[in-house]
């Protein structure tokens, strides 16, 4: 379910940078691709306890982050595909991780002992990473709903 979860989060995400708030994005477009209102209502979690970030003030700005760029070193692009590299860029891009979590992400991926990771290979790692507890949140609650937990 995590990993469901990130693909909303991907979704919601990208809506924000294209300026529209969280109140107008059509959540019927989430409903049709599968996903149900407990993957929906935790990524809307995950966003409100995040909410008071630096992170989401970037996102809600629409620009990439200033500074420096990650390269992909020959042996993380050896463990990850070329699709999968661009998902890890494009998560960073929209501030879905941030370039710690990035690294915590290449760490996994490179303990791993697998070549060609997939993009939902990737996804998994990323989820553990975002949903493991230790991540420093705003708001001290929870990332994760049970089945039937709905945010109103």
């Amino acid at each position: 379910m995590k990993d469901r979860v990130v693909e909303i989060l991907v979704f919601l995400m990208s809506e924000m940078q294209e300026n529209k708030s969280l109140h107008e994005v059509d959540l019927s477009e989430l409903r049709d691709r599968g996903y149900t209102t407990s993957e929906i209502s935790a990524a809307f979690s995950w966003l409100y306890e995040n909410s008071r970030t630096d992170r989401m003030e970037s996102i809600r700005s629409g620009k990439a982050g200033a500074g420096s760029r990650r390269i992909f070193h020959d042996a993380e692009k050896t463990v990850l595909s070329t699709p999968a590299q661009g998902y890890i860029i494009q998560l960073n891009e929209l501030g879905l991780i941030d370039d710690r979590e990035v690294e915590i992400v290449l760490d996994r991926a490179m303990s791993s002992g697998y070549a060609g990771l997939t993009v939902q290979e990737v996804r998994d790692l990323v989820a553990m990473v975002l949903f493991s507890g230790d991540r420093p949140t705003g708001g001290g609650g929870r990332s994760m709903l049970n089945n039937e937990d709905t945010i109103h």
